[in-house]
């Protein structure tokens, strides 16, 4: 069982330790991206909203991060992961390994056994928008400052483009 609190502390936790400029806005439960946007409407935070996937590459587990709109090209990450197969986590393998329901997986903060790709787009974005794990609250956090939690990190960390459409 993965302890959430522990995890929402180390995202915290990461974040203060880098020295990133964000701000940790609560609202209420929001789980897919019109959610979302209606909260945005209603608390009035801003930015691009993070894609945070976590996939499942024949065997194991990696985490993919780009934005929102982005279409991911499965295709390409099978040849990229040299994989035969790439879908995405079911609900209860999101739960079990990294304590998130759908709409909640998160960029970073989880075990460090989890390989994680990184769409470089996030790093231009003004305020990149991603959720803590809990779908009550949001994290709105400059972009360009994200990579200073990447490479701080123990999982192995890789930036790709050819993941998208």
């Amino acid at each position: 069982m993965v302890d959430q609190q522990a995890i929402y502390q180390r995202i915290i936790q990461l974040m203060n330790d880098s020295v990133v400029e964000y701000k940790l806005l609560k609202h209420r439960a929001a789980l897919t991206y019109e959610d979302l946007a209606a909260v945005q409407k209603e608390t009035g935070f801003i930015g691009t909203e993070g894609k945070c996937l976590v996939l499942k590459a024949d065997d194991n587990f990696l985490v993919y991060i780009t934005i929102q709109g982005q279409k991911v090209n499965f295709e390409n990450m099978k040849e990229v992961l040299n994989a035969t197969k790439v879908r995405l986590a079911t609900q209860e393998e999101l739960m079990d390994n990294f304590g998130a329901e759908p709409g909640c997986a998160y960029p970073f903060g989880f075990n460090e056994q989890y390989p994680i790709y990184i769409d470089p787009q996030i790093y231009e974005q003004e305020w990149l928008l991603f959720s803590p794990l809990y779908p009550t609250q949001t994290i709105q956090a400059r972009g360009e400052d994200l990579k200073k939690v990447y490479q701080q990190l123990g999982n192995q960390v890789t930036e790709v483009t050819s993941f998208n459409l």
